[in-house]
C-alpha cells in the first residue's frame, strides 16, 4: 500500500500556544527552547534590576547568588518547552514511518480520524489551565518561605516566577497529555495487528526502530523533569518547608509513574504483536519439523541419498527454529534500555544533596553548641 509521506496532520493546530509558535512565528522546538532561555535571562536581570535584588543584601538573596533560577530558566524550562513542540510533531513522524513500513498494514484515513479526535478534545486545554493555575498558586504561596531564594527577596521576583510557572506548567501539562495520547494512538495502530517482523532487519528491532527512538527521547525528557524534581526536593529539604507542604513529595511517585509510562507505554503497544508473530512463526516451524521428523522413519529403507536429504532438511528446520526463537519481542535493544535506566535516578541527585547538606549543617550546629 502506498502512502503520501508528505501528508502532515498538523496536530499543533489544536493548541493555541503551539499554533501561534509554529504557524505564526515559524519556530522549531530547538529555536523555541533557545528563545525561552534568552527570554528568561533578560526577564530575570530586568526584574532584579527594577526590584534592586540583583546583589545580595542583609536578609535577602540576590539573583546573581541564587543558582536555582538560572538552572530552571536556562536549562529545565527551555528543554520542557522544546519538547512541548516536539510532542506534536514526533507522533506524526512515527505514524508516517509505521504507515510506510513493511511491518504492518495500516488504514491512513482511519488513523487520521482517530488521532484528530483525540487531539481535538477541549478538556485537554481546560486541564492544562487548571494545572497551571494550581501549581502557580502553590509557587506563589511557598516562595516567601524560601528565605535563601532570590524569589523571596521581594514581591516582584515572586510574581515573575509565578507567571513563568503558569506558562511552563500549562505547556508542560499539554506535553504530558500529548505523551499519554500518543501511547493510546500506538495501541490503536499496533494493538490488534498482525506484525511481519523481519529477524534480520538492520535496526535490530524487527523494523520498529521508530518506536525505540521515540521512547528514548521521552526518557531524556524524563531525565530533565527528574532534575527539576530534584531541585524542588533540594529546596524543601534544605529550607525546611516540607512540614506544611508534605504533598510536594508526591512528585516522586508521580515522576516514577510518568517515567515508566512514557518509556514502556509505546513499546508495550508493539510487544504483544511482536510476541504473537514470533509464537506463530515458531508454531509453523514446529509443525513442519514434526511432519518431517515423523516421515524420516519411512525413509529408513530408502536409498542413502534420500535419507540424507531428509536429515539435512530436519537439521535446517532446527536451525531455522533457533534463529526464529531469537526474534525480538520488544522494539528496543540493550543499549536503548541501558540509556533509559541511567535517566531514572536523576531526582536522587537533588534529594541526596539536600539530605547531605541538611545533615552537615545540623552536625556543625551541634558541634558549635558543644564547643560553646
Amino acid at each position: 500500500m502506498n502512502y503520501d509521506i508528505s501528508h502532515k496532520r498538523n496536530l499543533h493546530r489544536f493548541d493555541p500556544v503551539a499554533y501561534l509558535v509554529i504557524e505564526k512565528f515559524r519556530l522549531s522546538p530547538l529555536t523555541f527552547g533557545l528563545l525561552a532561555a534568552v527570554s528568561a535571562t533578560v526577564v530575570y536581570l530586568f526584574t532584579a534590576w527594577i526590584s534592586d535584588t540583583l546583589w545580595s543584601k542583609q536578609g535577602q538573596t540576590g539573583l546573581l547568588r541564587d543558582w536555582i533560577p538560572w538552572l530552571v530558566g536556562l536549562f529545565i524550562n527551555p528543554v520542557t518547552l522544546g519538547y512541548y513542540l516536539w510532542s506534536f510533531q514526533a507522533i506524526d513522524k512515527v505514524i508516517q514511518e509505521l504507515e510506510t513500513s513493511d511491518v504492518l498494514e495500516t488504514d491512513k484515513s482511519e488513523i487520521d480520524q482517530f488521532v484528530i479526535n483525540l487531539y481535538s478534545k477541549r478538556w485537554r486545554k481546560l486541564s492544562a489551565l487548571a494545572s497551571a493555575l494550581f501549581f502557580s498558586t502553590i509557587v506563589f504561596i511557598i516562595r516567601p518561605r524560601l528565605e535563601e531564594s532570590w524569589t523571596s527577596s521581594s514581591l516582584l521576583p515572586g510574581l515573575t516566577i509565578t507567571i513563568a510557572t503558569f506558562a511552563v506548567v500549562y505547556m508542560g501539562t499539554i506535553l504530558v497529555l500529548n505523551l499519554i495520547t500518543n501511547i493510546w494512538i500506538f495501541y490503536q495502530i499496533l494493538g490488534n495487528k498482525d506484525l511481519d517482523i523481519n529477524p534480520l532487519h538492520p535496526d535490530r528491532c524487527g523494523g520498529l526502530r521508530c518506536l525505540s527512538d521515540y521512547s528514548l527521547k521521552t526518557a531524556y525528557l524524563v531525565a530533565v523533569l527528574g532534575i527539576w524534581i530534584g531541585v524542588i526536593e533540594y529546596q524543601v529539604i534544605t529550607q525546611d518547608v516540607g512540614k506544611g507542604f508534605w504533598f510536594v513529595h508526591l512528585v516522586i511517585p508521580l515522576y516514577i509513574f510518568l517515567s515508566m509510562g512514557c518509556f514502556f507505554g509505546p513499546l508495550l503497544a508493539a510487544h504483544s504483536g511482536m510476541k504473537r508473530a514470533k509464537e506463530e512463526s515458531l508454531y509453523k516451524i514446529a509443525r513442519q519439523f514434526r511432519a518431517e521428523y515423523s516421515g524420516i522413519y519411512t525413509s529408513l529403507a530408502e536409498e542413502t541419498e534420500a535419507f540424507k536429504k531428509k536429515s539435512e532438511k530436519i537439521q535446517q528446520l532446527r536451525t531455522l527454529y533457533t534463529m526464529t526463537d531469537e526474534l525480538p519481542v520488544w522494539p528496543f535493544d540493550v543499549k536503548t534500555f541501558r540509556r533509559y535506566l541511567l535517566t531514572v535516578p536523576t531526582p536522587l541527585i537533588g534529594i541526596l544533596s539536600g539530605i547531605f547538606k541538611d545533615f552537615l549543617i545540623n552536625l556543625l550546629k551541634q558541634q558549635g553548641i558543644k564547643l560553646g
